[in-house]
């Protein structure tokens, strides 16, 4: 078992927010990362492809855009969303936004990929 708190995940560049490393292989664990996002409003993550992982969003609260393959959904405080391997998507900040992202198997270039569009 281990316990980590969230404001010492260490820190990762994905996009223009405060995001922070939680669970991943360079902590050890096997098989998904999980990680801790703050953003403010305006803020954005770029549009990017895992290729073979799953990707889970919990948005805890705030509101902002998603983007899929081109479309955008409107996301809010309580929204789950799932991104299967290989669609590309991002998002935009409207009003401050926390959220968690979990990906499965983890995705060895989430770490380095953030200059990618």
């Amino acid at each position: 078992m281990k316990i980590f708190k969230l404001r010492e995940g260490k820190r990762f560049n994905l996009g223009t927010g405060d995001t922070r490393r939680i669970f991943s292989p360079e902590e050890g664990v096997k098989n998904l990362t999980l990680n801790y996002a703050e953003f403010q409003p305006g803020q954005a993550v770029k549009q990017h492809i895992h290729p073979h992982s799953e990707d889970v969003i919990v948005v805890l609260k705030g509101k902002g855009i998603f983007k899929v393959e081109g479309k955008e959904y409107s996301i809010e405080a309580g929204d789950v969303i799932y991104v299967p391997p290989g669609e590309k998507h991002g998002m935009t900040v409207g009003t401050a936004m926390t959220l968690f992202t979990c990906q499965a198997p983890p995705d060895p270039g989430l770490y380095r990929r953030s200059s990618e569009s």
